[in-house]
């Protein structure tokens, strides 16, 4: 979200006493323009609880999250964490502050962050190069993933006809979702294989359309 429009859901929270939940959990990765700060560092007056987790900046395995709340918040969610939840591992957790506390984290914050902006830029660079104006790309100056949306409201199938995995958008909207936008994930793929993936989409949509036209694709 835009700076203008963090403030622009901030004001609605505060008309409409509202608690807003912030799940900023890969924000450390920016690849273009300067860095947003987070809602709950905007907020004044608004309630504003800021979820995050290591096992996206870290790796999978390591199932550990926190939870930055507003002091009257505190006792009902330690309430909450213990039903829910009574196995938080110790040892996991100490080697983590020790992680952190030694500079390891954000030195491997710096070394994925450009990992990620090599594999983010061969998407965006594949995607443009084999789509042009029949892709729109959005979200891609941070995170781990792209909003990407095709012209071709079949390309899921062709995907699937391709052996390459796209992830529809769909969940993330309570309207209609709009046809064929994906959400595309990068940070697990090598560049090699994102390059090759969008050249066989490309393939598969091109041969087709030009089945449907009678043709063939040489």
């Amino acid at each position: 979200m835009s700076l203008a429009r963090r403030l622009e859901l901030l004001e609605w929270a505060r008309r409409h006493k509202a608690v807003v939940m912030e799940d900023d959990y890969d924000s450390e990765y920016r690849f273009s323009g300067p860095p947003l700060p987070s809602l709950q560092g905007l907020a004044a007056g608004v309630a504003v609880i800021y979820i995050g987790t290591f096992s996206k900046v870290m790796f999978p395995a390591l199932r550990i999250g926190y939870v930055i709340a507003p002091p009257g918040f505190v006792t009902p969610l330690r309430r909450a964490k213990w039903l829910a939840d009574r196995h938080t591992a110790v040892p996991e957790q100490a080697a983590l502050a020790d992680f952190i506390a030694e500079g390891h984290l954000e030195r491997h914050i710096r070394r994925m962050r450009r990992v990620y902006g090599n594999r983010r830029a061969a998407l965006v660079e594949s995607l443009e190069r084999y789509f042009g104006r029949r892709v729109q790309i959005r979200g891609d100056a941070a995170g781990m993933h792209v909003l990407v949306r095709f012209q071709d409201r079949t390309i899921g199938e062709k995907a699937a006809a391709a052996g390459v995995q796209l992830s529809s958008s769909a969940a993330c909207y309570l309207t209609q979702p709009p046809d064929g936008e994906f959400i595309i994930g990068f940070s697990s793929v090598s560049e090699r294989s994102i390059r090759e993936a969008v050249r066989r989409l490309a393939t598969q949509s091109q041969a087709s359309h030009s089945d449907t036209r009678g043709g063939t694709l040489r």
